[in-house]
């Protein structure tokens, strides 16, 4: 008779709930990591479908344009016929500058700090949405000729107060509220750092804006009721503005909804880490039970039972497990969008409620519920080496057959890795879309866990031939603790490997982002500027550098560079727009800033060609060597450019490469002086201070020179490490579930050997061990395996890092002995408290009660 699906699913349900504190644990590894993957994707769409649904208020506008320069006044009649046919629209500058506490003693010597500029017209802003201010009031009241409204962060960098009074560019106004929230900060160009908000008519008055000045500008533009289709305002505003970049509300925001599908690729993989952690536990798990299952497999043999059908019921147990854990994990998931928000909030407003997404939670099912059935293959397929004979001489130790024999049997085994390895592979690729990253992820997975197998074996077997060779005397109890590593059944192994693979990972991030943080502080150049002039006049150049050289601390002269707005029309009398570029390089079609130098600067090197003389006085331009390359552009050809309404003619002299890091504008296209003079021109460049000395020098400037930004590196840093943080932050928070997962395996482990566990207990305290004994043996087992796993996790994560900072970002790795430290102290305690979880009802057992039973 065969075995029919529903007798089959009775007697594996049976089994299930007789076992069921053993497989809570199994079924907890699945949920940890089926809930990083459902919380991700779930809170992704609800984040998508925020933008859909609120996509005018993420905007504050119907349509958006932004670039990088003021519209000409040819450009501005085009939008004002626009704006005849029902379409209004305002502008948003947005720039940095320096901002100090205007109302602060002048004896406080306070130093200015580096604050992003949000300039807007407060009748029209926002088209949609509100900005929320505390106190609360209109927009329009709060923006005045004489007043800003600053975020939180400002006024206590600034040790500032609402009422008080702040200087901008030699201005003074006073603070009228703190913003709270603005509808479209996800749409800006600056989300990172200090922020400030003010009208146009105060921004008119700081003098910030001069000719040639570069800011991101960005229009707003609403349509009116009679406005015409908005696929056709799109098509106008492209002409009119043809280098902007557009967005409307029916894609939502282009940027974001790009950025959001890569980081919701990766997080998934992230997450797809932590439940194959989960699911190498449900493989040991599967595997500990069927062991304790040998004879009732064998007595189904010998009745009649072929092995296919005994596979059949466990592997509608294994389906069980894998349903229920994703049902748990769907619940977790839930939680984790919940969280998602907290993590980011410094980037983005989020305001939209998560919702309960069923595609997202089936999806987090099914990936579980496939992925524990590929972790138990090799259990499940161990059934049809089962002979019903067992029984009689499975006490009797088998004799060893030799090398080719085992590689001979164990050819079944690496064919079912490989279908695991595959299976991993299709499931990364449908998770990211692409068959390239899933073959790589599984590669670099398949890879990873046969390192960290193969050094957790190496770690146990130093550890016991030093317990059993020591020339020390070691107490009685953390032998038997130690020993207790290598008891039938226990694992220790595939548990180093589970928890090793989640301090790896997570260790990982935090130093990948430590030493990038210190990479740029630590390999600038000797003499490389470590203060940044932004904006500077070309009347200011002088008179600015006198200034700077004045101070004390200077380490080395000032340089400031030019720069100039211009467009490529032709080259050798062909439009720009009839070349054939592709990918980046059809950035050459846009504006780029230009320089000039009179003669030829040291640190460029001439790769073809000749540099001009200072006394050349026709038009000459040099080309950095790849932007020649994108162009197909050599020495002898003629270009055609536009600056400020005027047109550049120039014969190419020269091709360039620079060859150190200079802190002047590092433009493609430099020409000699005369070919730019008259041009509007604005001058960029820094200086090296000491450190100590940084601050002085920003007053200085700033009271002279209101409208120069002075960047200290240091606030370049501190932008830089809230951007890498936010990162960080959420990575780690995904791969700590990897972590929990591997602590459940332990627990799980620990429940799978219950039975002999309870066993040894009794046979210990009828020996006379009392319960603190025992609980000593437990503690030294649980804490050797938690260190030895933050011990490998540690050294491999310190490994990855180093291969991750040299072959792919180009930097160097910084050891940090401390995180290690602290990651192999956390991990025995979590540990512990994770095999102490377990053992609870082991330590409760009364030894007459077993005895009995033997």
């Amino acid at each position: 008779m065969k075995l029919s699906l529903r007798t089959a699913a009775r007697i594996a349900w049976r089994e299930t709930r007789s076992s069921l504190v053993k497989f809570v644990f199994v079924v907890l590894g699945v949920a940890a990591g089926v809930g990083a993957l459902a919380g991700v994707r779930g809170f992704s769409q609800s984040f998508e479908s925020m933008l859909t649904r609120e996509a005018r208020t993420v905007m504050a506008a119907d349509l958006t344009a932004r670039q990088f320069l003021l519209a000409s006044p040819e450009q501005e009649r085009q939008l004002d016929a626009l704006a005849a046919e029902g379409v209004d629209r305002t502008l948003i500058t947005e720039t940095v500058t320096m901002a100090s506490n205007a109302s602060a003693p002048a004896s406080a010597g306070a130093t200015p700090v580096l604050v992003s500029i949000k300039v807007v017209d407060p009748a029209k802003y926002p088209f949609y949405g509100a900005v929320k201010l505390a106190p609360e009031m209109p927009l329009r009241n709060a923006l005045e000729p004489g007043t800003v409204i600053a975020g939180e962060d400002v006024l206590i960098r600034l040790g500032a107060k609402i009422g008080d009074r702040l200087r901008i560019g030699g201005q003074d106004y006073r603070v009228a509220a703190v913003v709270l929230t603005e509808p479209d900060r996800m749409s800006g160009s600056l989300n990172i750092g200090l922020r400030m908000m003010m009208s146009r008519d105060a921004f008119d008055r700081t003098g910030l804006m001069q000719v040639g000045s570069r800011a991101a500008e960005r229009y707003l533009f609403k349509l009116g009721p009679n406005a015409p289709p908005v696929g056709e305002v799109r098509r106008e505003i492209k002409r009119a503005l043809p280098e902007s970049v557009i967005a409307d509300f029916r894609q939502s925001h282009p940027i974001i909804t790009s950025g959001l599908n890569r980081a919701t690729t990766f997080l998934s993989l992230v997450s797809l880490i932590a439940l194959i952690v989960g699911a190498i536990g449900v493989g040991m798990g599967m595997h500990a039970h069927l062991q304790q299952r040998m004879d009732h497999i064998a007595v189904m043999k010998s009745l009649g039972g072929a092995s296919r059908e005994i596979i059949r019921i466990y592997t509608l147990q294994t389906l069980m497990l894998g349903v229920a854990g994703g049902i748990v994990g769907v619940l977790v998931g839930r939680g984790v969008e919940e969280v998602f928000p907290a993590l980011i909030n410094k980037a983005f407003a989020i305001s939209a409620p998560a919702t309960w997404h069923i595609a997202a939670s089936i999806q987090g099912i099914a990936v579980g519920v496939l992925t524990t059935l590929l972790f138990t293959l090799p259990p499940l397929l161990a059934i049809r080496k089962v002979r019903p004979a067992l029984i009689l001489r499975r006490d009797m130790p088998d004799a060893r057959p030799p090398l080719a024999e085992r590689l001979r049997e164990s050819r079944g085994e690496l064919v079912v890795g490989a279908g695991i390895a595959a299976g991993i592979g299709a499931v990364a690729a449908w998770l990211a879309d692409s068959a390239s990253v899933g073959g790589y992820f599984a590669g670099g997975l398949t890879v990873s866990l046969l390192v960290l197998a193969a050094v957790a074996a190496a770690l146990l077997r130093v550890l016991r031939e030093s317990l059993q060779r020591s020339p020390w005397r070691i107490p009685a109890l953390a032998r038997q603790g130690l020993a207790n590593l290598y008891r039938q059944g226990n694992q220790a192994q595939a548990i180093l490997v589970a928890l090793g693979l989640g301090v790896m990972f997570t260790l990982s991030v935090y130093l990948v982002q430590k030493s990038l943080i210190k990479e740029i502080v630590a390999t600038a150049p000797p003499g490389m500027p470590n203060v940044f002039l932004i904006g500077v006049t070309q009347a200011q150049v002088d008179p600015l550098k006198a200034l700077i050289q004045q101070q004390p601390g200077v380490l080395a002269p000032p340089e400031l560079g030019p720069s100039v707005a211009a467009r490529i029309v032709t080259i050798d009398g062909q439009p720009i727009a009839d070349r054939i570029i592709r990918g980046v390089g059809r950035r050459f079609a846009n504006t780029r800033s230009v320089s000039w130098e009179a003669s030829q600067p040291s640190d460029v090197r001439v790769v073809q060609g000749a540099w001009w003389t200072p006394d050349t006085k026709t038009p000459v331009v040099a080309v950095e060597d790849e932007a020649a390359k994108t162009l197909q552009i050599q020495p002898g050809a003629e270009m055609e450019m536009t600056a400020s309404g005027r047109t550049i003619r120039a014969h190419v002299a020269a091709i360039f490469e620079i060859s150190a890091m200079r802190s002047t504008p590092t433009a493609e296209f430099v020409f000699n002086p005369p070919a730019l003079a008259g041009l509007p021109v604005v001058f960029y460049g820094g200086v090296r201070m000491q450190p100590s000395q940084v601050g002085a020098l920003q007053r200085a400037v700033y009271q002279k020179y209101p409208t120069v930004t002075v960047v200290n590196i240091a606030d370049a840093l501190e932008i830089a490490q809230q951007v890498i943080d936010q990162i960080a932050l959420v990575i780690r928070f995904l791969s700590g579930f990897a972590i929990l997962a591997g602590a459940i395996i332990l627990a799980a482990s620990v429940a799978g050997t219950r039975f002999r566990r309870v066993r040894e207990v009794v046979i210990l305290k009828t020996l006379g061990a009392t319960r603190r004994h025992v609980q000593r043996i437990f503690s030294i087992e649980f804490l050797t395996l938690g260190a030895v796993a933050g011990l490998l996790g540690s050294l491999l994560a310190a490994a990855f890092s180093n291969l991750i900072l040299k072959r792919l970002l180009d930097a160097k790795f910084q050891f940090d002995p401390w995180a290690t430290a602290a990651a192999v102290v956390l991990t025995a305690l979590l540990a512990n408290a994770s095999g102490w979880l377990a053992s609870l009802r082991i330590l409760r057992q009364k030894p007459l009660e077993v005895l009995r039973e033997s």
